[in-house]
């Protein structure tokens, strides 16, 4: 058996689920990376990101919510209703106000479970951005003592960061492999890594992922391989990888992507300019607002600048833009980013999915026809 098939099993399974109701933590769930990990862990809890590609749960949550809502939202919402497997054990709910749905799920979810609101401002870099979302970490950080009794100190914040950033350096050197040529792990597995990282223990998935890529590392590189292809837009989140099974089925190679399910959820470490409590504090917030290239901030140069700069060192030859829908924010920024692909001699596709496979056969036809052109040398 692979070393993948851990990360496989991680996601399936319902053995974390099973550790962590004998554990005396308290489950933490969230909703987006905003959410700093190391904040959670530092005040005594477990954090665990709860988005969900499931689409039963999504049309389970259509009662409830909106079905024009968000798929992403819908399916927290079926989810959480089941009480089943993790989504039984959080004890907190923390939503970032990254778009409306997010908002509005807050208040969808208090009358079950405690919810916790961080609010995001709109911009990164104006007047007070950081030093409001650092406030909002503090936030955080007090209502955590609230549930656990812990107060978050400069040794136990430090000593989360060095659980993460060691996660992080890991992931990094899978990602390297990723954009190798020829690639030695597929879009698929990366994003499996990643998203089991929504649940299991980092310790150990940092040492599993160690081995993971300690074993490709020693394959036999492969013989062949496709047109090499980068992945943005709105999250393709387990289980439902439908488009990046249809991309890779195509015969492309995905050696790059910058999904808040994916690469950006365990690219960025923390680095503090001191190991005292403020700074550290400051540093966390930072990392997870700074580097992001989230579309619901008001501006989208950082996030064309991310993808340009990845097409650049991962030798990419034309890029899958995906809208799901209803989510407006990535459709916003089509445009933007099709424009500056444009300028670079970048192809660009497009395409819309939801939970639901009903245009499972288009998808495939327009997916395959782009990978052909790449292959072809046609763009």
């Amino acid at each position: 058996m692979g070393a993948i098939e851990y990360f496989r099993d991680a996601l399936e399974s319902g053995a974390r689920a099973e550790e962590l109701s004998a554990d005396r933590r308290p489950v933490v769930g969230t909703f987006c990376n905003f959410v700093p990990d190391e904040v959670v862990m530092a005040a005594g809890a477990v954090p665990v990101r709860l988005d969900s590609g499931d689409e039963s749960a999504a049309a389970e949550a259509e009662s409830a919510v909106p079905k024009d809502c968000c798929p992403v939202a819908r399916a927290g919402v079926g989810m959480l209703a089941r009480r089943a497997g993790l989504h039984s054990l959080a004890k907190l709910l923390v939503v970032p106000s990254s778009c409306d749905a997010k908002v509005k799920l807050g208040a969808c979810l208090e009358s079950d479970v405690p919810v916790h609101v961080m609010s995001l401002p709109t911009g990164k870099t104006g007047a007070g951005s950081a030093t409001a979302w650092l406030g909002e970490v503090r936030r955080l950080a007090e209502r955590l003592r609230e549930l656990t009794g812990q107060v978050v100190t400069a040794r136990a914040l430090r000593e989360a960061v060095d659980i993460t950033n060691r996660r992080q350096a890991a992931f990094r050197a899978l990602l390297e492999l990723r954009c190798a040529s020829p690639s030695r792990v597929t879009g698929r597995e990366v994003l499996l890594v990643a998203q089991a990282s929504f649940t299991d223990d980092p310790v150990r998935l940092t040492e599993r992922l160690a081995a993971l890529v300690g074993e490709r590392q020693s394959a036999a590189a492969p013989s062949s391989f496709g047109p090499r292809v980068l992945l943005t837009g709105a999250p393709v989140i387990y289980p439902n990888m439908r488009l990046v099974d249809t991309i890779e089925s195509a015969g492309a190679s995905i050696v790059a992507d910058d999904l808040c399910t994916g690469t950006e959820r365990l690219y960025h470490p923390v680095v503090p300019m001191e190991w005292s409590l403020p700074e550290t504090m400051r540093a966390v917030a930072e990392k997870t607002l700074l580097p992001c290239t989230c579309p619901c901030f008001s501006g989208h140069e950082d996030r064309v600048n991310r993808i340009l700069g990845l097409v650049d060192d991962c030798a990419v030859q034309g890029v899958v833009y995906h809208n799901l829908r209803t989510c407006v924010l990535f459709q916003f920024e089509t445009r933007h980013v099709r424009e500056a692909l444009r300028k670079r001699g970048a192809p660009m596709l497009e395409v819309t999915t939801d939970y639901g496979g009903q245009d499972t056969e288009q998808l495939r036809t327009r997916v395959e026809a782009f990978t052909e052109m790449l292959a072809a040398g046609r763009a």
